[in-house]
């Protein structure tokens, strides 16, 4: 594993370099025009290829879980950004589902305020980027990582000795199967509301630890949602037939979906069957992948990792949280590894759009990896997060100017994940946009 080094790239040349010392490549184009062109999928067209990635601000209203004013500011800058599809950040389905206290939740009480909040953003992106908005909504339950009223409370869907030992869940018992089949329920009756509110889709959240991604890698728990691929699959199969029912035409139903859930087997998710081991093996991400496209995804959101406890596997980051060790590995080469499993993947079907992320630790060369990677197939849509966060009208200035401005990116610092972490503040870009969050930071730091 190459070892760790901060990023010092600054051009091509630079890059090709670092990729031939670890013995990586990455598509690379100067002609950036493929991430202007139009993406379609199912009865949806993008503008462009740009796509805002769902990044929890932890600003809702701790009141009744609805939309504050920063929610909307962040939208509205994301809107007048450029991208042509904005996937917004997950709401809780279920009140002990949220993973802190200010988590949004899509309730009959706040329906008018995230009916304003869809009315805005998609104002904004007509007015200031000149296209319609695609908008999706990302239904979870928080798991393991559940805080309602910012007390722990954690749900968690197996015994995992890994998890149980790290997060001191070993006395937890796993989550009942009626209960999981009334959450079913809870996600198909918020699908509905955000119907209602005017989002175009809905995710059914599945990566990152979460208690849905979870049950991907229960091969030891009992009854009919572990065991066998097919009963770990069930859960979210079940989910997703329900909220389509539940939906109609009204809006489409997609998942943001792990690849990877790093336990070593047979606790995982995407890892070679080998005790002790997590050798990343995509046999069976592959396989579910092609079978809900079977049930009528239009397109899935890809992933890998868990970011509260591996974070630089879809984080690479040159900056860890505060009192955490930097990465183990060069940022780089998990550039590249995320890349490749991305790549692997869309080839399940090339005409699903899998939009690709973890590009914020290139800066300034992220444009023209991100257009090689569409030209070579690698991926259909451009992922922001935390270049998201960092610097909004970065699509508008690729688009529009064909470059972007390395005073506004990304330098992967993990303030806005502190300020997450820390549980007090609300989340944004503590560098670029310090005047709002710098306050948020301290607050937590106190």
């Amino acid at each position: 594993m190459p070892e760790f080094r901060r990023f010092n790239l600054n051009d091509s040349h630079d890059l090709q370099a670092a990729l031939q010392g670890i013995g990586a490549r990455l598509p690379y184009s100067e002609d950036l025009s493929v991430l202007g062109e139009p993406a379609v999928f199912g009865s949806v067209t993008l503008a462009n290829r740009f796509i805002v990635q769902p990044m929890e601000g932890v600003d809702g209203r701790p009141e009744d879980g609805g939309p504050s004013e920063l929610t909307f500011r962040r939208y509205r800058r994301f809107a007048e950004g450029g991208s042509a599809l904005i996937w917004a950040e997950s709401v809780a389905v279920s009140p002990e589902g949220c993973s802190n206290r200010r988590q949004m939740q899509l309730t009959g009480s706040t329906l008018g305020d995230f009916r304003r909040l869809v009315d805005e953003t998609r104002e904004a992106a007509r007015r200031a980027a000149g296209h319609e908005v695609v908008l999706v909504l990302q239904l979870t339950h928080s798991g393991r990582f559940s805080r309602p009223g910012g007390v722990p409370k954690p749900v968690k869907a197996h015994h995992n000795p890994i998890l149980d030992a790290s997060l001191g869940h070993e006395r937890l018992d796993p989550i009942p199967d009626d209960n999981l089949e009334r959450l079913r329920d809870d996600f198909a009756a918020t699908a509905r509301l955000a119907a209602d509110a005017g989002f175009d889709g809905v995710d059914i959240k599945t990566v990152h630890g979460y208690l849905v991604a979870e049950l991907l890698g229960a091969h030891t728990r009992p009854g009919k949602y572990g065991g066998s691929y097919e009963n770990r699959t069930r859960f979210l199969k079940e989910t997703i037939a329900t909220t389509m029912d539940a939906l109609g035409n009204r809006a489409f139903v997609t998942t943001r979906m792990t690849a990877l859930e790093p336990s070593p087997y047979p606790y995982g998710w995407g890892v070679k069957p080998l005790a002790g081991d997590w050798e990343p093996d995509l046999t069976e991400p592959k396989k579910l992948l092609g079978e809900l496209y079977a049930m009528g995804l239009p397109l899935a959101n890809v992933s890998i990792g868990w970011p509260r406890v591996i974070p630089h596997l879809n984080r690479p980051h040159d900056n860890s949280l505060i009192g955490r060790e930097p990465p183990p590995e060069y940022p780089l080469a998990g550039v590249v590894r995320y890349q490749e499993m991305i790549r692997d993947m869309q080839a399940v079907d090339p005409d699903k759009p899998v939009p690709t992320a973890a590009l914020s630790w290139l800066r300034h060369l992220m444009p023209p990896v991100a257009a090689g990677l569409v030209r070579e197939g690698w991926c259909s849509l451009v992922g922001l997060g935390r270049y998201a966060f960092a610097y909004p009208d970065a699509p508008r200035d690729i688009l529009e100017k064909g470059i972007v401005e390395r005073s506004k990116c990304c330098t992967t610092c993990s303030m806005c994940s502190q300020i997450m972490k820390d549980g007090v503040g609300r989340t944004g870009c503590v560098i670029r946009d310090k005047a709002v969050y710098g306050p948020e930071l301290r607050k937590g730091r106190k």
